[in-house]
């Protein structure tokens, strides 16, 4: 638990400066996360025996480029691209090429770089009051998940999935969420009903992302995608839940929601 709130208060500085900077720094910040979220799918991958196609990195890099540089049509075209590109390279393993390894490499590497993509757009079109508040919703749903779940919780959940998520735990994290969209609606300009709706949305949608990831790591067998984290695990541990709500918050922006 120590080692936990540690690097959350060494991480957390860090997160909020670049989320209100911006620019460069927010976007070098992005394509870290997103590289190091890469290598770790990489790892998930080997534990399966699956062959990794190294020059998925490279998608990170050039797609979060694009994106700081206002291309959203290149974007879609670098994609594609990467996508042939992976395809192409596992080819040259035949007959190591199948179904499973191809769609595993394209997971691995669009799972975290399409989300955190999201979370670009988002700092890039909706300032940083419009990034950094529903994150600091969906961290307080997880951290009172977490610490409602341990002393509280006696209703499991979904087992098979994530054996500790509990129903005390989830309600605790949903309460924080909406507190948190109720208490800072002034900043965001926002009425009472929309920032109700975004507390329950936040805290759905980290939920459902947090059990995502769960479920890839079960299904390979690991208990953590990685530990760039100490206490908290992985890059992917930790963007689970976080790329989930900025995707749907990005969402909601584009489609003018906010403004009900």
């Amino acid at each position: 638990m120590n080692q936990r709130i540690v690097t959350a208060l060494v991480i957390l500085p860090i997160v909020i400066f670049s989320t209100y900077v911006g620019g460069n720094i927010f976007a070098l910040m992005v394509t870290i996360l997103g590289v190091l979220a890469v290598f770790e799918g990489r790892t998930l991958l080997l534990a399966q025996g699956i062959h990794f196609t190294r020059l998925t990195y490279l998608l990170p890099l050039i797609y979060f480029g694009v994106l700081i540089f206002d291309q959203a049509d290149m974007a879609l075209q670098v994609v594609v691209a990467s996508v042939l590109a992976i395809l192409t390279r596992q080819l040259l393993d035949f007959p190591r090429f199948n179904l499973v390894a191809a769609g595993a490499n394209l997971l691995v590497v669009f799972y975290p770089t399409l989300l955190l993509g999201n979370l670009l757009l988002l700092r890039l079109s909706a300032g940083w009051e419009w990034t950094f508040i529903p994150l600091a919703a969906v961290w307080a749903y997880d951290a009172f998940a977490y610490l409602f779940g341990v002393r509280f919780g006696k209703i499991r959940m979904w087992t098979s999935v994530s054996p500790k998520k509990s129903l005390e735990g989830a309600m605790a994290g949903l309460v924080s969420s909406v507190l948190i969209m109720v208490l800072a609606r002034q900043f965001l300009d926002i009425g009472l009903m929309v920032s109700l709706f975004l507390g329950v949305i936040l805290a759905g949608t980290a939920h459902v992302g947090d059990l995502v990831e769960s479920a890839l790591k079960r299904s390979v067998g690991v208990k953590d995608s990685g530990d760039f984290f100490p206490g908290h695990g992985g890059v992917l541990d930790r963007l689970d839940s976080t790329v989930y709500a900025a995707s749907v918050v990005y969402w909601l922006w584009s489609a003018n929601v906010m403004v009900w």
